[in-house]
């Protein structure tokens, strides 16, 4: 979730921001996000992108997890790669404000859901007029920022950097919640 609606949903039950922020011990993050998730920061992963219009291959949902979530693998994959080039990353809602998330080769129609990454859980931070999602990813990048908790492990809360690359997550820097946020 956003944290501009956060934001907003706290401010119109509590009237003003920073009252919400200390009902429900909400922190403020004052950590420069524009700057964490810069242009900058996905070139440096760059991803071969196909020129041209690609129709995606049909996602293999016969078995096995895929199998599960078909039809949300099915009508997200419909939309062509917004991943790492030929790729399709696709959120499956697995809970309040959690999401779990398949990648699919728009190529083969492979799906795969990368054990380093099962879920991941919405920070839950006033980033002001900053909109950060749980999963943020671009088609010409190989990067991938997660801002929130890992796999329901509280030690993984604040913003992981994983590099797509074989068909595997792989962790490249983590930066702790404490180190983005002012819970005073």
């Amino acid at each position: 979730m956003k944290g501009t609606v956060i934001a907003a949903l706290l401010v119109c039950a509590f009237g003003n921001a920073p009252a919400a922020r200390a009902a429900f011990d909400i922190p403020h993050c004052s950590a420069p996000f524009n700057k964490l998730l810069s242009d900058d920061v996905y070139s440096r992963y760059p991803a071969r992108v196909p020129e041209g219009a690609i129709t995606p291959a049909s996602p293999d949902v016969r078995r096995g997890k895929p199998h599960l979530y078909r039809t949300v693998i099915r009508e997200q994959a419909a939309g062509g790669p917004n991943f790492a080039g030929h790729y399709t990353l696709i959120r499956i809602g697995c809970g309040a404000g959690v999401v779990c998330p398949a990648i699919a080769d728009v190529g083969t129609g492979k799906v795969f859901f990368p054990p380093e990454l099962e879920q991941a859980e919405a920070l839950l931070v006033d980033t002001g007029d900053i909109g950060v999602e749980t999963l943020n990813y671009r088609r010409d990048s190989r990067l991938l920022i997660v801002v929130g908790t890992t796999n329901e492990d509280p030690k993984t809360t604040g913003m992981s950097y994983y590099l797509w690359q074989s068909g595997k997550l792989r962790l490249l820097r983590f930066i702790p919640e404490r180190r983005l946020c002012d819970r005073g």
